[in-house]
């Protein structure tokens, strides 16, 4: 095959649409395909229509906009494709497209793209994303993603589940509805119509208030497959906001429940089992597609991965052969700074107790370090607060009976004295140490571990540590009115048997993320680890097995060469 075909084969077998293809599929397509290159800001065109054709990004980005200049242009990466909403639903959208740096496209005809869906139907469901998914993840904001992480699916509840909520609220209309028009039918006193009609107003008031919060309430819940875990995310407005979810990896079974009702009006719960428990998709329409999307994409996303590895295998054997020129290993990452260490012990008393006096969340190198929130601070240093501002309320008291001449002076230094002594001797270092015992309850997450800190201040300390590697699962919780609109909460860190609760912290759903992240950069550091040695192992017997044929081949070589040039002898032992 050409070199250039070779590379279209090996660049779309990195991209999820043809996991389940295998080599000769691949080449088959591959073949169908064109390369076409953009010059920054070169535009692709200005308006497309629903027969225009189907681009896979090869090497940098494009940008897409619409005829709208006020949403932001959205960036397609590497191994991402457009136009394919048009080409599957017939759509057409005026769109501007161009790239701020050189880019290659790989281009798929109209003709030949319904042709590969026709031919190859298994690349479709990656294709024809749910239209509810691409809605929610363009006008949602998703902050807690990943940077690199691609929201591949997202449901909500059945709309039934909105209509059922909507009982309550019409019950209390139509109640509204029914006193208004007793009062307004029956001959009673001017009274009771005031009274029936103020009762129906704050009725029909309150049952709409009621259907707009469970419609916003419905509206919050989501059920979110990434390309790296599942996610539920759930909030109540006002009261409580929650995101339960787990790693693809840890993923153990998938179940699902119907009701009778449920299987009539085609809606149900999804069950995704871990290792430390569940995680449920509650009323879902179509629960049977979660189910297949979720197993479908764990085993294209473990695909890919083998996929990449064959790609990583086949580029060493042919570097370690000398078949192909390959990159130099990096520059080793640099460390600390050799004073950083001294720098610590120079800390003096001040940098010890009150740097970062009142920071909720701090990193320092590779250590992000959690306190409990104001909230729980308050709750330590109230008392001793108010009897200081008390104490100074009844020195000014003291001063101004002395002033106006209620008390002589001996008496008024003798009770300011005392004030000053229990201000400086009880009330700030007891002010001091509820600070202190605050300042000393900690959660931390390193690159390896997670910590739960309380340490009394002059007593005991109890570290409880797990490894990051240990974690099955996140959760994070918001609870009250309270919670929410102060933002803090709980993260319950599930690990093996054990669970770990960070309490009362700010932004709870910040470090769920921040564990999510140092957890999936630390599992991917892990299987590139294996996955090096074992690609090493692998080369090693190759170019032994290469170096052992070309000897082979060689000594065979110089055995036909001695056979060509042997002669017979004669009897005196000359030719």
């Amino acid at each position: 095959m050409a070199p250039e075909g070779d590379k279209t084969i090996r660049a779309l077998n990195l991209i999820d649409v043809f996991s389940d293809l295998d080599e000769v599929q691949l080449a088959k397509i591959a073949s169908r395909f064109k390369t076409i290159r953009l010059e920054p800001w070169q535009p692709l065109f200005i308006h497309r229509e629903p027969e225009d054709d189907f681009y896979i990004v090869q090497s940098g980005s494009v940008f897409v906009s619409d005829d709208s200049e006020e949403e932001e242009p959205e960036r397609i990466n590497p191994g991402e494709y457009f136009i394919e909403e048009a080409l599957l639903y017939g759509r057409s959208e005026g769109a501007y497209i161009t790239t701020d740096v050189t880019t290659e496209l790989f281009l798929l005809e109209e003709v030949e793209f319904y042709q590969l869906v026709s031919e190859f139907p298994q690349v479709k469901p990656w294709l024809a994303r749910n239209p509810e998914s691409q809605y929610l993840v363009k006008n949602r904001d998703f902050s807690w993603l990943g940077k690199d992480e691609i929201i591949a699916f997202v449901a909500r509840k059945h709309e039934m589940i909105f209509v059922f909520s909507l009982i309550g609220p019409i019950i209390f209309f139509l109640a509204a509805l029914g006193i208004i028009s007793v009062v307004s039918v029956a001959d009673v006193s001017s009274t009771i119509w005031t009274t029936g009609a103020a009762c129906s107003i704050l009725l029909a008031v309150a049952a709409i208030l009621w259907g707009i919060w469970n419609w916003i309430d419905w509206g919050n819940d989501y059920y979110i497959v990434t390309d790296q875990r599942v996610v539920w995310v759930e909030k109540v407005v006002w009261l409580y906001e929650s995101r339960d979810e787990a790693p693809l990896t840890t993923i153990l079974a998938i179940n699902t429940t119907t009701t009778f009702l449920g299987r009539w009006l085609h809606y149900g719960s999804v069950i995704v089992k871990t290792f430390t428990g569940e995680i449920t998709f509650r009323n879902l329409k179509n629960p049977q597609n979660m189910v297949a999307f979720i197993r479908e994409y764990r085993d294209r996303v473990q695909k890919g991965s083998e996929r990449r590895e064959k790609r990583k295998i086949d580029l060493e054997v042919r570097q370690r052969l000398g078949w192909e020129e390959g990159e130099g290993v990096g520059g080793l990452a640099e460390g600390a700074s050799p004073g950083e260490d001294s720098q610590k012990d120079k800390e003096n008393l001040w940098q010890k107790y009150f740097k970062n006096i009142f920071t909720m969340r701090f990193e320092e190198g590779d250590v992000i370090t959690y306190r409990k929130y104001w909230p729980t601070l308050f709750g330590k240093i109230w008392l001793p607060t108010l009897l200081i501002f008390l104490v100074i309320i009844v020195m000014g008291f003291i001063v101004n009976f002395f002033m106006i001449g209620q008390t002589s002076a001996q008496v008024a230094e003798i009770l300011l004295g005392a004030c000053a002594a229990l201000i400086l001797f009880v009330l700030i270092p007891w002010w001091i140490y509820r600070y202190i015992d605050w300042r000393n309850d900690i959660y931390q997450v390193t690159d390896k571990s997670i910590f739960d800190i309380e340490r009394r201040p002059l007593g005991t300390e109890v570290r409880k540590a797990a490894p990051l590697s240990n974690i099955l699962s996140l959760e994070h919780e918001r609870v009250g009115f309270l919670g929410y609109m102060l933002n803090y909460g709980f993260v319950t860190i599930n690990v093996g048997e054990t669970q770990f609760v960070f309490r009362n912290v700010h932004d709870p759903a910040q470090v769920q993320q921040d564990i999510f992240k140092r957890l999936n950069a630390l599992r991917r550091e892990k299987e590139k680890a294996d996955a090096t040695k074992q690609r090493q192992r692998f080369v090693d017997v190759i170019e032994v097995y290469h170096r052992s044929a070309e000897e082979q081949e060689e000594d065979e070589y110089y055995d036909d060469f001695d056979d060509d040039f042997e002669v017979e002898l004669g009897p005196d032992g000359y030719p």
